[in-house]
């Protein structure tokens, strides 16, 4: 995997606490859009679904954005399950833990574990999630 993939994968850690707020405010985003344009202008149908609740929930449905959001989402919760208590703590340690004040060597004192088998915790983490995103 390469180093951008696993710094975005990183970052999505980071944000995984904020997650469920991002797909709300995406629904909210899609369900009342700001400035509706009418495209109707000429004044004929345009042979699209015309009841507003089915087109909301097409849109809803086939947003990309908040597909991925659902997506990474569910990836992350799947591999923390997997996780035992230690390398759950790495990771509430170094993604979770505002403001960040402690160095890798600080969360392995912490934890019990070496410096090396923090990163290598890491970097099996986010393998992990890596693959649940096809991304690895």
């Amino acid at each position: 995997m390469d180093k951008f993939t696993k710094q975005f994968i990183e970052k999505q850690l980071t944000d995984y606490p904020k997650m469920d707020e991002y797909i709300m405010q995406r629904r909210l985003e899609l369900k009342y859009p700001m400035g509706q344009v009418d495209e109707n202008i000429g004044g004929s149908s345009a042979g699209g679904v015309s009841n507003p609740t089915e087109r909301t929930v097409m849109t809803i449905n086939s947003d990309k954005r908040l597909t991925q959001l659902e997506k990474t989402k569910e990836a992350i919760e799947k591999v923390l399950d997997t996780l035992d208590v230690n390398s759950y703590s790495l990771v509430e340690l170094r993604y979770w833990t505002k403001p960040q004040t402690r160095t890798w060597i600080g969360i392995a004192k912490e934890i019990g574990y070496s410096e090396r088998q923090c990163y290598n915790v890491r970097d099996l983490i986010i393998d992990n999630i890596g693959k649940e995103l096809g991304m690895a």
